[in-house]
């Protein structure tokens, strides 16, 4: 199977949950437009307890993102914000 040049990917984001200094993260990456690698577009900026609750909060994060970028029909643009329901 072929390899599309990252300029033909399209730039689909992408949850990252993990484990950093007692707590646990997430971040919206998506594919760079020239070159290799990938841009954070979004991270939360409180850890959570459970490796659920980042991953639900990052969700909710992600789900944002979509809605927000279809309803203008622009592309995707960086967050940087906790979707904590308290």
């Amino acid at each position: 199977m072929p390899t599309l040049p990252a300029s033909n990917r399209p730039a689909v984001p992408e949850l990252h949950v993990f484990e950093q200094e007692g707590g646990w993260h997430w971040g919206i990456t998506v594919p760079r437009v020239a070159g290799s690698g990938f841009k954070l577009i979004a991270f939360s900026e409180s850890s959570f307890s459970l490796e659920a609750a980042a991953r639900a909060d990052g969700s909710h994060a992600l789900a944002h993102l979509a809605d927000k970028a279809h309803a203008t029909d622009l592309p995707l643009t960086p967050l940087v914000t906790d979707f904590q329901q308290e």
